[in-house]
């Protein structure tokens, strides 16, 4: 036995030492190193002097796969402080369509455009595998799924969850190599790491077993719609469209108002020279009345809200 093989042997809560070291045909002293060990690499373990267990919301395996709907999620892989989980897919060369990964800390998560990703204990961040011809649309297909499972929140273009006040919630990275497509999600759900980031339970209350569970079922199911019903699901959590906008693309900043996403997923913005269509870019909102001035300013740090792959 291993440290990891030690983990599926705990529950959430504490137990006596004594218990969990004969579940784990273990003697007690070696159930300690194997929970100590699980602990230093980053697992939320509890280590009291009279028991051990997981804290509440764990994401470990014995608590996610009996409760998947479909393929994704299988295999699955349950880590404690990586890099960054889209590094980890990546080198996981023989891992089917539908793998996961699933990290509760990285030290080099990263975001769209190279940017930083800054992850907090408690959240939620993962890479999933397609093996498959990219979907179009794959974007917003993603987003339409984690706004769903989230059941709260507003969607901007091209790849973030907000809240209603302009702070991001979480956020998409999707990477391409060699026909594998990683999908890297992050989702503050506990706590925010910066000032222009939010949290979902501010909000309401949520699990993460059950957003992880939600969303992989409804991205395998968002995966199939024609590119009309996918426009037709993100509009009705569109928090872009109709607002004025900046977009820093490659080739310079776009400023106006974007008005619609085309079938190929291209954001259309309507500035003084007329109707441009923005395929890849960095949207900055401005802050809405009720969030204070001081936020004024802070609208790229949106970027960095959440922990993605």
């Amino acid at each position: 036995m291993d440290a990891e093989t030690f983990l599926l042997c705990l529950s959430e809560g504490l137990e006596p030492w004594e218990a969990v070291a004969a579940r784990a045909r273990l003697s007690v002293d070696r159930a300690r190193l194997f929970a100590r060990a699980l602990g230093e690499a980053g697992y939320p373990v509890l280590l009291e002097e009279s028991g051990v267990g997981l804290a509440p919301d764990s994401l470990a395996p014995q608590h996610v796969l009996p409760r998947l709907r479909g393929r994704f999620g299988r295999p699955y892989r349950y880590l404690g402080t990586v890099t960054s989980t889209q590094d980890v897919l990546r080198a996981w060369h023989e891992a089917p369509e539908g793998a996961l990964v699933v990290a509760e800390h990285q030290t080099r998560g990263r975001g769209r455009l190279g940017r930083p990703w800054l992850s907090s204990p408690g959240n939620l961040c993962f890479s999933l595998l397609l093996r498959r011809p990219q979907p179009p649309l794959l974007p917003l297909r993603v987003g339409v799924a984690l706004a769903q499972a989230a059941g709260f929140g507003l969607l901007k273009w091209p790849n973030d969850l907000l809240s209603p006040d302009g702070r991001k919630l979480g956020g998409i990275l999707i990477e391409c190599e060699g026909g594998r497509t990683f999908v890297g999600v992050g989702v503050n759900v506990v706590q925010a790491p910066l000032p222009t980031a939010a949290a979902l339970k501010e909000f309401r209350a949520v699990n993460r077993v059950d957003l992880l569970v939600a969303f992989l079922s409804l991205l395998e199911e968002w995966l199939a719609p024609p590119s009309s019903v996918v426009l037709q699901a993100w509009q009705e959590w569109d928090g872009t469209l109709g607002r004025e906008v900046r977009v820093h693309t490659p080739t310079g900043v776009v400023e106006g108002v974007a008005e619609a996403i085309n079938q190929e997923g291209a954001l259309l913005v309507r500035t003084n020279a007329g109707r441009k269509s923005v395929r890849v870019g960095e949207v900055v909102l401005p802050p809405p009345p009720n969030v204070v001035e001081a936020q004024e300013g802070q609208g790229q740090a949106q970027g960095r809200g959440a922990s993605e792959g």
